[in-house]
């Protein structure tokens, strides 16, 4: 089985780095997607097979009244690079769902927030779980949660 062509989502990505519209764009598709997504106003700062790096900004919409980004923004946040890392990452034929995400907040955040996740795997063939690492970290670079978002991953039958 192949590692990972290009998918629908990578080329699109790849496509759209050539104008600061064509990056709001993919990052406005990207975000209205999933659920409840679509106020983080997340821009994705790189995107490949393996790597997905994400970016939010701190503002009205994520913060709670402290002035802190609120925890459930931070792993919605996870959750969004979480997803897109698996979609560019996992070859055409194979199905994923999300099953899970497990997070830990180790800091409070006041500034914009920075999720990066890695995925090293590349033999597709058995299906099963898979846990995507995400660190999250603040605009200083200091590490203010942790998560794994597990997805099901299956070869898929039409």
């Amino acid at each position: 089985m192949p590692s990972a062509p290009p998918s629908q989502a990578l080329r699109r990505y790849q496509n759209s780095q050539g104008s600061l519209l064509g990056r709001w764009r993919f990052a406005r598709a990207a975000r209205l997607r999933p659920p409840l997504l679509a106020t983080l106003q997340a821009q994705f700062g790189e995107l490949r097979v393996g790597l997905c790096r994400t970016e939010m900004q701190a503002h009205r919409r994520v913060c709670a009244a402290d002035g802190a980004v609120d925890p459930m923004a931070i792993s919605a946040l996870a959750q969004l690079t979480a997803t897109m890392l698996i979609e560019v990452s996992v070859p055409e034929g194979v199905s994923w769902t999300l099953r899970g995400l497990t997070a830990e907040h180790l800091r409070r955040v006041e500034s914009g927030v920075l999720a990066v996740a890695r995925l090293d795997k590349t033999d597709w063939a058995q299906a099963g779980l898979i846990g995507v690492p995400v660190t999250v970290s603040d605009a200083a670079g200091a590490e203010a949660a942790r998560a794994v978002i597990s997805f099901a991953v299956a070869m898929r039958i039409d």
